[in-house]
């Protein structure tokens, strides 16, 4: 029985979502992306030569939005103040883990 050795590539996973990314992926127009970022609803995390990039994280909220959007007719500024809520909610989830995390760790202490 012969080892193969297998050269290991490096790939990086999908980090971040361009402009063009979160539009398609949204089902938003170009402008209607940009109305966005205008209202401070999506802020890019970086940019490179001039082109926005974004989080994973912004990707999923902004889906969610929109889906929203469709299921209930909602018109772009809506979409802005449920990404807005949405956004928080993550937070307060988050928050909610570390808590139970601390918690965890002070009853096995015990």
């Amino acid at each position: 029985m012969t080892l193969h050795t297998i050269d290991v590539i490096d790939i990086e996973p999908v980090e971040h979502f361009s402009f063009l990314e979160i539009s398609k992926l949204c089902a938003l127009s170009a402008q209607e992306t940009e109305e966005l970022i205008d209202y401070g609803a999506i802020k890019p995390d970086y940019s490179v030569n001039q082109e926005d990039f974004y989080s994973p994280q912004t990707l999923e909220i902004l889906k969610v939005a929109c889906r929203q959007r469709t299921d209930y007719d909602l018109d772009l500024f809506s979409v802005v103040i449920c990404v807005q809520y949405l956004r928080e909610i993550v937070l307060l989830k988050r928050e909610i883990q570390e808590y139970k995390t601390v918690l965890r760790i002070h009853e096995h202490a015990l």
